[in-house]
């Protein structure tokens, strides 16, 4: 069953750091990298709660230069033994896809496998890997259907899920039976024994060139440049009721969370930032709390802040949201500026 689903800026004079739009971790990778790997470290809440099981996805985008050829592999790995625990297999020459998990004893094994719908176009892709249950679901909450979100994960490649045998869980209300929200099925290996994500070329035919994880939204670097195209993007990877090829409950939950473009200008991202994913580090007592940031144009984050201590940071409207636009002000323009002397973007950050 093919399904498919519809930076944080730390600064001052000196010194600067740039991440993803809310992510963890976030890098552009070299020129022809054909492999790659980083360690996944789970965020804690401010009760000092681990954030593991929780919705997380990882990132990674590359490019497509031989479909005929192009074959590569990307998943999670024991970080003491470098023993696999979860992958999946890309073949575009086949235009085929499998999972595989390390059982206890003996070799790697077949999960599931199925086909790329549409096959491996020239040009960019995406492969996500979302680990976890939902934040949001009641689901979570519900005794009598206990999820397995240690043994929970599947793979999204180029908007498609790579996934069988969905669950999804009925619901009593009085008399009445629904079918409630969406789940991939569980599986053989506890996810949380990995602690870093790998992804490897296996046959020449396409490079990686950027990578992230966490609870977050990410899009292609090139997208800096096109607000609109980046919204659109993270839209067509998520579940977002209001997108016409979403599919509810079935993809990357943190990617409802989109960027905000200029009215005037779509191309670039709006100063106000305040759909941001909830930062990770934010939920007390299982509860999140709304992260808003100031944004370059390019769409480089800066200044976030949270409503931890009561909506006064991030609001829509009213006195706290006219502060938040204000202190946005001074971020009018890119963060990255082209050098025509270097031919490269040069770092454009501005003085607290």
């Amino acid at each position: 069953m093919a399904v498919w689903i519809t930076s944080l800026l730390a600064f001052s004079a000196l010194v600067y750091t740039t991440e993803a739009f809310r992510c963890q971790h976030e890098r552009d990778l070299e020129p022809g990298t054909n492999e790659t790997n980083f360690a996944i470290r789970p965020q804690r809440s401010l009760d000092n709660k681990l954030l593991w099981i929780t919705n997380m996805n990882m990132f990674l985008f590359g490019s497509i230069d031989n479909p005929q050829n192009t074959k590569f592999e990307a998943g999670f790995y024991n970080d003491e033994t470098d023993e696999l625990v979860y992958k999946v297999i890309i073949d575009c020459q086949n235009s085929a896809w499998k999972t595989m998990y390390q059982p206890k004893r003996g070799n790697p094994k077949r999960w599931r496998s199925g086909t790329i719908d549409g096959g491996c176009p020239t040009g960019e892709f995406d492969l996500i890997a979302t680990i976890g249950c939902l934040d949001y679901q009641d689901d979570l909450h519900d005794p009598s259907y206990p999820l397995p979100c240690a043994r929970m994960a599947y793979f999204v490649f180029n908007g498609q899920v790579l996934e069988h045998d969905l669950q999804q869980v009925e619901r009593g209300w009085g008399i009445h039976t629904v079918l409630g929200s969406m789940y991939a099925e569980e599986l053989p290996v506890y996810i949380r024994t990995a602690k870093t994500f790998k992804a490897r070329v296996m046959r020449e035919g396409t490079t990686f060139n950027q990578e992230a994880y966490g609870k977050c939204v990410e899009f292609p670097t090139s997208l800096h440049e096109n607000c609109e195209a980046a919204r659109e993007y993270v839209l067509s990877r998520s579940e977002y009721l209001n997108s016409a090829v979403s599919v509810p409950s079935m993809a990357p939950m943190s990617m409802l969370y989109q960027p905000r473009c200029n009215a005037d200008n779509p191309l670039i991202f709006q100063t106000e930032q305040p759909s941001v994913v909830p930062d990770g580090s934010s939920f007390v007592n299982g509860q999140g709390f709304d992260t808003c940031c100031c944004s370059y144009t390019d769409g480089f984050l800066a200044d976030c802040r949270n409503n931890l201590g009561g909506d006064i940071n991030c609001a829509y409207r009213g006195t706290a949201y006219e502060d938040f636009k204000g202190r946005c002000t001074k971020y009018n323009l890119p963060m990255r500026v082209f050098d025509a002397d270097t031919g490269r973007y040069e770092m454009h950050p501005i003085e607290a």
